[in-house]
């Protein structure tokens, strides 16, 4: 099992992009020298619920201020992209970074986002899947030739071509049931959502399973990630009020429809929140629920800094004596 970070850069009225951002690379340099893995950031628009709009240009930053981590798009949104220009920036980064680079990618989850984009809201899933067939045969070949109702243009050479052979390992985040089937169907593994349940995660997983066998796809080899919240503290109770205040108005905007208190003690209670009893517990029952193999951690609800790094060392030395 593989460990990393996640970065969500929220912002809020204590928060602002500068200093977000300014704590995002400051936290990548630090884990660069330890026994992580992965960084990976998130991708979000006009909202405050994150501060970065172009992931690929953030990662193209991480890899060259780092030696030694790899650096993922956690969600890059191919939907409101133009294909080639993806394809185009994902094998850059995979060539200047000699490998280091994961292209992480989703459809889009929001209506709005594709409006304004001046997507076609009622052919979206149709629209993402031609987009990531020119993305991959690109990736993948260093060519592309889509003919199809929404690209048709002569056979081009993408330059540069990937350096990693078959092009830059890929994962795609799990926002819904079809996105899971068209996965599975590909053998393209699953980044499940931090704010999911462990009921959906483990829904998703069993679905992907099913689909991945009944089409003969061999997933021995796809190995799953899962993101979570970490915010460990010897008062547990102080945890959990710290993470709260954290994700308050995330919850409100993007669970509208849901139970604000019901999700958020769901969110508390699933996350790796509270004592270090407490939140590994949690954290190796949400690790069962979807059988991941991989983990990528936010400690961003960690407020004071000297604090999360204590906390971040903590996991640290776990890898290195379980993991390494």
């Amino acid at each position: 099992m593989k460990f990393g970070l996640f970065f969500l850069n929220f912002l809020n009225s204590k928060c602002s992009s500068e200093s977000v951002l300014e704590e995002m690379l400051d936290t990548v340099n630090y884990v660069d020298k330890l026994h992580f893995d992965t960084v990976a950031v998130c991708e979000n628009h006009f909202t405050n619920h994150g501060a970065v709009g172009a992931p690929l240009t953030v990662a193209g930053f991480l890899l060259g201020m780092t030696e030694n981590i790899k650096v993922a798009s956690l969600n890059h949104v191919i939907t409101t992209h133009h294909p080639v220009r993806v394809a185009e920036e994902a094998c850059l980064l995979d060539q200047v970074s000699e490998g280091r680079f994961t292209f992480g990618f989703s459809d889009c989850e929001k209506n709005s986002d594709m409006r304004f984009f001046n997507r076609p809201v009622d052919s979206q899933f149709q629209l993402f899947n031609e987009c990531y067939d020119i993305i991959n045969d690109a990736l993948t070949t260093g060519y592309c030739h889509p003919n199809n109702d929404f690209y048709s243009f002569p056979k081009i050479s993408v330059n540069p071509h990937a350096y990693t052979e078959g092009g830059p390992k890929q994962f795609i985040s799990a926002t819904s049931k079809e996105i899971v089937k068209w996965a599975a169907k590909k053998g393209i593994p699953l980044i499940f959502k931090w704010d999911d349940s462990n009921a959906v995660r483990q829904e998703y997983a069993t679905l992907y399973r099913e689909v991945a066998e009944q089409n003969g796809v061999d997933t021995n080899n796809v190995r799953h990630k899962l993101t979570i919240l970490v915010n460990q503290n010897v008062d547990g109770e102080k945890a959990r009020l710290e993470t709260r205040l954290y994700l308050e108005d995330y919850v409100r905007d993007t669970h509208a429809c849901c139970d604000f208190e019901v999700k958020m003690a769901e969110l508390l209670a699933e996350s790796a929140v509270g004592t270090y009893e407490e939140s590994t517990a949690a954290a190796r029952l949400a690790i069962e629920s979807c059988g991941a193999s991989d983990v990528l951690m936010s400690f961003e609800s960690i407020q004071d800094k000297a604090q999360q790094r204590a906390v971040i060392d903590v996991v640290n030395d776990n890898i290195g004596k379980y993991h390494s």
